[in-house]
């Protein structure tokens, strides 16, 4: 408290303090630096938050011309009301930023040409200083749009033309090939894939890495398996309906993320099939609510929080060093059990 008995503003020497680093460590850590260790700047930013810690940026702002707003524009899919991933992730996107003083702006869009329109409305007017990508296409007319106009970004995800900008990614090919083999190892021999839609570059490497894995394992590929998914539970509800009426069905169904795989768990209950006795079911994204389910729902998982924190340091870093050679970064997903898989009965 101050002499007037309000709270004090907590400034970057009184982190340094708290943590016993110096103000120039904790400032690097603050601002993303990657000369400071990610275990550092994670502890940094976690006290800041504890403190109530916020950046002066008045000043910066008009010193460097910088609105500390990033922008998000949600891509048009479909209406899916048991997919969290979004929400999560941009709660994550959210509170990373704020610990550096930037404000997350979001628009929505319901078609691919309005959401480019929307990027040249935000660009043009000088509304935001960077952009955030999500769900990103191989062939991605946001990213020939900004990477056209030379305006800061980071994707969550890689395109066909990753080596000309910033991304942070899974690696859902290597994820995939894991989850495969794991039921492969249970005594599965006919496991179905319900995918994302091909257009995603994402959801061609998880394909790519179930494919790859089916194929080594048994000399002649089983056909059939494969269902088209968008992403969505009704999506999982209608591709398990598929795979489900064939004779002999699946044993265990692959999914392209948790959305379709709850969709999936709804369309066997409703055909009879007990999960996972005699229907083992695998999704991607680690969402909160699969584990609500009964059984709760094993899934390929990654810290949506650790993947934001770690895509708005690239962006901040690139606004503040924009001749830096291409950042790139690719992470991990790790397979959690939970229940919703098993041997084959």
């Amino acid at each position: 408290m101050d002499e007037r008995g309000k709270p004090s503003e907590v400034r970057i020497s009184d982190l340094a303090s708290e943590l016993g680093l110096t103000k120039g460590t904790v400032s690097r850590a603050l601002n993303g630096y990657e000369d400071i260790s990610k275990k550092t700047r994670k502890r940094v930013t976690e006290v800041a938050r504890i403190l109530g810690y916020v950046p002066t940026t008045q000043a910066r702002r008009l010193a460097m011309g910088l609105t500390e707003t990033i922008g998000l524009v949600l891509p048009p899919v479909p209406s899916q009301p048991v997919n969290t991933f979004v929400s999560e992730f941009i709660d994550s996107i959210s509170t990373a930023l704020n610990i550096h003083g930037y404000d997350l702006l979001v628009h929505s869009v319901n078609s691919e040409k309005s959401e480019v329109d929307q990027y040249q409305r935000l660009v043009h007017s000088r509304k935001v200083d960077g952009f955030i990508i999500l769900r990103t296409l191989e062939a991605d007319t946001r990213v020939d749009y900004l990477l056209k106009e030379g305006f800061p970004f980071v994707t969550h995800g890689r395109t066909a033309r990753m080596a000309e900008h910033d991304w942070f990614d899974i690696d859902g090919e290597k994820a995939f090939r894991d989850a495969t083999s794991h039921l492969v190892k249970l005594g599965h021999q006919r496991i179905g894939f319900v995918g994302g839609g091909n257009e995603f570059f994402s959801a061609q490497l998880r394909l790519k890495g179930y494919r790859n894995m089916m194929e080594e394992t048994y000399d002649n590929k089983i056909s059939g398996l494969e269902q088209p998914g968008d992403l969505t539970g009704l999506g999982g509800e209608t591709a398990a309906r598929n795979l489900l009426k064939q004779n002999p069905c699946p044993t265990a169904i692959l999914c392209a993320n948790d959305a379709t795989a709850l969709g999936v768990i709804k369309a066997a209950r409703e055909l009879g099939f007990r999960i996972p006795q005699q229907l083992s079911v695998i999704g991607y994204d680690g969402i909160a609510l699969g584990g609500y389910l009964d059984p709760p729902l094993t899934t390929l998982t990654f810290s949506i929080e650790a993947s934001g924190r770690e895509i708005v340091a690239m962006l901040l870093r690139r606004l503040k060093e924009p001749g830096l050679p291409i950042i790139s970064k690719l992470a991990s997903a790790t397979l959690k059990l939970r229940g919703s898989e098993g041997p084959p009965t």
